[in-house]
């Protein structure tokens, strides 16, 4: 094994972990890391990285075979249908509040003009400084 591998495994290690769009905090608690320490010294280079790190940074979506040897596979077959890709394209240039919204809207199976129609309105009486409404107590 060429020694250039493992010397620059914790630059691609950060790259993976950036490329996700994580925080090297974010990524130690998906690792189920006590704390980001470890995750820090390991991408600065104080601290050997060890490889179940790296098997548990790819729930975040790391590339541990890139992470390793520095290679991205060749040729990934396309498993996405042609609207799919337009769809995840589209997703991908978006900000953040409106990923969510999209998401959300996704999930709820609504559009964001439905989601703004239902709001409501609530009117609430009362005399004597009571007014009815979720958890009223009183003192007697």
């Amino acid at each position: 094994m060429s020694t250039d591998l493992v010397e620059y495994i914790h630059v691609r290690l950060r790259e993976e972990i950036d490329r996700c769009g994580m925080s090297l905090a974010a990524a130690s608690r998906a690792a189920h890391e006590s704390s980001p320490q470890r995750l820090k010294d390991v991408v600065s280079g104080r601290q050997k990285c060890p490889a179940d790190l790296v098997a548990r940074l790819m729930v975040i979506g790391v590339d541990a075979m890139y992470v390793l040897t520095g290679e991205r596979p060749q040729h990934v077959p396309n498993k996405l249908a042609p609207d799919e890709e337009v769809l995840i394209d589209g997703y991908r240039t978006l900000d953040t509040s409106s990923k969510k919204r999209a998401l959300a809207s996704m999930l709820m199976g609504t559009s964001t003009a439905e989601q703004t129609s239902r709001t409501s309105t609530q009117t609430v009486s009362g005399s004597g400084h009571r007014v009815a409404g979720r958890d009223f107590n009183t003192k007697e």
